[in-house]
């Protein structure tokens, strides 16, 4: 007995101990690259998503520019866009490591730009499963370099994010200016994507992103897809953060479901002919079949019933008649539309929803009550009767607790 109560206080004393035991927090992992171009070692970062060892396929890849700075933000985004909002597919995510002062230096000289063509590119996908699908990020200086390999090697990356990219308007790299040399090249292959930005008040930036904004805009190339945005509420030191998140989100552009909110919006777009054309791009980039999701057929309905439009309500309706919508939507939404009808004196129109919906989930005895109530208001009383009577059948089976409110429905006929 002495031995048990001696082992029992052992127990209290080291379990606390067992169930609080610290372990490193790693992200992702880190390997040097005896680069031959810069004749010295640079330390690479890389970040694996969570689906890459349970797959064979290959991932779109991030690359960082300043990873000792900023590897942590883009490990951050491929969890975050992928796993809480799905706007964008998993990414792996390499982070090129810099150290000061030679930062500077590396973004003023080509051979940086060759190692990681010639040196790291074939690194990571030699060692990675990687697509070609390349997207280079970076800040401040890094930022126009980022531009300049827009320039020089336009074909190396498929996507190319500048936060703050300065100098990019003044005499830096050769005789000319970033924008430039990038004017000279706007009729060439320009294949690609920028997304470029600065904060309100950067005035040692914000004139040479307004010159590229003003150069762009008067001189569009057929080929180069591009965004520049001054983000409010930001300053020169975060404006690396709203970038990456808001530049690989619209990198990715199609690969979220289709929605937009409110119906005034919805019509400005293009209405039916942009939700169309959107899922057409969706599947041909994405491989998404090209039918919509019931859900964001759901989201134009219900902009409609919002707006309180019921002429645009039944123009939408009668457009998803032939799809899987109801069938495929949580029971409150299908409710939702169902009501709307009814809100309208539209009965036939409720009755077809409730019908779909309690063939999709012919269990659920509230459904059978509403087409009692609807057949009901209709003073069609014998098939009401029938649909309460089920009502009830349904609700006994189930235990469901509104049991006695549907009996009394049925009694009270």
């Amino acid at each position: 007995m002495k031995k048990l109560i001696i082992l029992l206080v052992m127990l209290v004393v080291i379990s606390p101990v067992l169930y609080a035991q610290e372990v490193d927090n790693v992200i992702g992992k880190k390997f040097s690259i005896a680069s031959k171009v810069l004749a010295e070692n640079r330390d690479i970062q890389i970040y694996l998503p969570e689906g890459y060892h349970s797959s064979k396929k290959k991932y779109p890849v991030l690359y960082i520019l300043d990873g000792q700075r900023l590897f942590t933000l883009g490990v951050s985004l491929s969890q975050s866009l992928r796993s809480t909002v799905k706007v964008t597919p998993e990414f792996i995510v390499v982070g090129i490591n810099n150290h000061y002062p030679d930062r500077f230096n590396n973004f003023t000289e080509s051979d940086f730009l060759t190692f990681i063509e010639k040196e790291l590119l074939p690194h990571v996908e030699q060692n990675y499963r990687a697509t070609d699908e390349r997207i280079l990020f970076g800040w401040e200086y890094a930022g126009a370099y980022v531009i300049e390999s827009l320039i020089n090697k336009p074909t190396l990356f498929s996507g190319h994010i500048a936060a703050s990219p300065y100098p990019i308007a003044e005499t830096w790299v050769g005789e000319q200016s970033r924008v430039a040399q990038l004017e000279s090249k706007l009729n060439s292959d320009l294949d690609s994507y920028l997304y470029f930005t600065v904060s309100e008040g950067e005035n040692g930036v914000i004139g040479g992103t307004d010159k590229l904004n003003t150069l762009l805009t008067t001189k569009p190339s057929q080929s180069l897809r591009w965004t520049y945005r001054i983000i409010p509420d930001e300053e020169h030191l975060s404006t690396a953060h709203a970038t990456m998140f808001q530049g690989v989100k619209n990198y990715f552009y199609g690969y979220q479901s289709f929605q937009i909110s409110g119906l005034e919006q919805f019509n400005k777009a293009g209405g039916l002919k942009n939700f169309y054309a959107y899922n057409k791009l969706r599947a041909q980039r994405f491989g998404f079949a090209e039918q919509a999701e019931p859900w964001s057929m759901f989201t134009i309905v219900r902009n409609a019933i919002r707006a309180d439009n019921f002429e645009q309500f039944d123009l939408f309706m009668n457009e998803f008649k032939s799809t899987d919508m109801i069938e495929k939507i949580k029971l409150s939404r299908g409710n939702l539309v169902a009501e709307y009808y009814l809100q309208n004196k539209q009965y036939q129109g409720a009755i077809e929803v409730y019908e779909i919906m309690a063939k999709a989930n012919p269990e659920n005895g509230r459904i059978q009550n509403e087409l009692g109530d609807i057949y009901l208001s209709l003073k069609q009383k014998a098939i009401a009767k029938k649909h309460y009577q089920r009502a009830v059948e349904l609700a006994k089976k189930s235990k469901d607790k509104r049991l006695n409110e549907f009996q009394q429905d049925l009694d009270n006929l």
